[in-house]
């Protein structure tokens, strides 16, 4: 359990279970406001479903999550607990998940029309605030076809940050990315920390952790090892 005062997200005693394996052993993780935390281990060891059992694409078999403003059953089905805590959150996904169809503009501009209601001008403004914040001036009417990875990611990024959200969320944001795209996508994560952008990351590139996050937590069959200062878990870890 979270003693400091100023915690953005306090995530206890999560268990999930697929086809009698269990991926998660009772984890407990926390995020204080403007902290950016990576969660690292190696594949299969239960990282990213963590990050979907959060934002309720997976149902945990049990846990908690709370925001500051009161515990969440992570089991439940109500949909008012379940746009309570999607709505406190802006998810970035490891394969961008952009309308292929729109361009950069229109995939950060409608969601904020159509699920925040947001007047249209407003919301392209916002939009274009965003994508010039990820360093995307230039690249407005452009689809996601004609961009690189690392551009989608950051259209990806945009999206998530226009929506105001209290916990940026990225799973893997740089896994289908090769060295040059995915230091552009390390710059733009560096960045909004530096702004006080509170994140929660999961990520296989320790290089990524280590420069981009103040705390680490690593997963390891189901269970936190250890955790704390980047420097000292990767450079001298204990386990």
């Amino acid at each position: 359990m979270c003693n400091a005062e100023n915690y953005a997200l306090e995530m206890n005693h999560i268990k999930k279970e697929f086809d009698g394996l269990q991926v998660l052993k009772d984890v407990s993780i926390h995020v204080n406001e403007g902290e950016v935390v990576s969660i690292i281990g190696s594949s299969g060891s239960g990282k990213s479903t963590l990050l979907r059992i959060l934002d309720f694409l997976e149902h945990a078999d049990s846990g908690t999550v709370d925001f500051g403003d009161g515990l969440v059953d992570l089991t439940t089905t109500k949909s008012a607990d379940i746009h309570k805590v999607r709505s406190k959150i802006g998810f970035v996904f490891q394969n961008y998940n952009l309308f292929l169809n729109k361009t950069a503009l229109q995939n950060v501009t409608e969601p904020l029309v159509y699920s925040k209601g947001i007047k249209p001008d407003e919301a392209r403004k916002i939009a274009i605030e965003q994508l010039d914040r990820v360093g995307l001036a230039d690249f407005h009417d452009r689809y996601p076809s004609t961009l690189s990875g690392g551009q989608q990611q950051r259209v990806s990024i945009a999206r998530a940050v226009a929506m105001n959200p209290e916990l940026l969320v990225l799973d893997e944001p740089t896994s289908a990315l090769d060295p040059e795209m995915l230091n552009g996508v390390l710059g733009v994560i560096k960045q909004l920390g530096s702004e006080g952008m509170t994140m929660l990351m999961v990520t296989h590139e320790m290089r990524f952790a280590y420069e981009a996050s103040n705390h680490v937590v690593f997963i390891e069959g189901g269970h936190v090892v250890e955790q704390g200062d980047p420097k000292l878990i990767i450079e001298h870890p204990h386990e």
